[in-house]
């Protein structure tokens, strides 16, 4: 290590970057984990260690409930065909995990400075064709397990429609959403997962019951 005129004013030992690069991955793993102000042992106090993951939960609440107002708008179209429920979570969980995916990637670039906050467009064209690829490969099978187990090739449609354009979404989004954060100064370890979780799941009822709605004649009659 030297200084403005190039004198040496001390050595860095490999032990020591190791150290830090495994304390920013712990604390990075924490964060994303809900985690919030550092480690966490069993061995701190009670409170302390309650207001470190509600401080995350809490305003996880609020998220999910924005998400779950969706399907109040299409009570109707759900209560038709009650299939639909048990693909809304598949939808969602499905296109979740591959938004995360994005987002690791993401994280790690940005970490490693292989990729600067300004650099959207490249991440979205990147990522655009991955979640158009995936998305397209899901729903085929997804749809598929709707139409053999049902019978019905419009629930197929449907449902492996609804998780083709979540995934793309989810994947996009993903990809840019720690960049977005990062170039207005806010955590993406901390923030990126439950905003692209709610998004997630908004998207995805909506696709799913609104195009349900579009075709629910065709769907009653299963």
């Amino acid at each position: 290590m030297v200084d403005d005129r190039q004198r040496l004013v001390g050595v860095v030992l490999p032990s020591a970057i190791e150290e830090a690069v495994n304390k920013r991955k712990t604390k990075t793993f924490l964060r994303l984990s809900g985690i919030i102000g550092g480690e966490e042992f069993r061995t701190m106090p009670l409170l302390s260690r309650s207001g470190r993951r509600l401080s995350w939960l809490s305003m996880n609440i609020v998220l999910n409930i924005i998400a779950a107002s969706v399907i109040a708008l299409y009570q109707d179209t759900l209560a038709a065909v009650i299939t639909l429920a048990v693909f809304l979570p598949l939808v969602s969980d499905m296109s979740g995990c591959s938004g995360n995916q994005a987002v690791a990637v993401s994280m790690r670039e940005l970490s490693l400075g292989l990729v600067r906050p300004g650099e959207l467009l490249w991440v979205l064209a990147k990522e655009t064709r991955v979640g158009m690829i995936n998305g397209l490969v899901l729903g085929l099978l997804l749809g598929g397990v709707a139409f053999f187990w049902k019978g019905n090739p419009w629930l197929g449609l449907v449902v492996g429609g609804a998780l083709a354009a979540n995934t793309l979404v989810s994947v996009a989004l993903g990809g840019m959403l720690p960049l977005i954060l990062k170039r207005f100064k806010l955590d993406p370890a901390l923030v990126s997962s439950p905003l692209l979780t709610t998004v997630t799941d908004m998207c995805g009822f909506f696709f799913v019951l609104s195009v349900a709605s579009a075709v629910l004649p065709r769907l009653v009659d299963m």
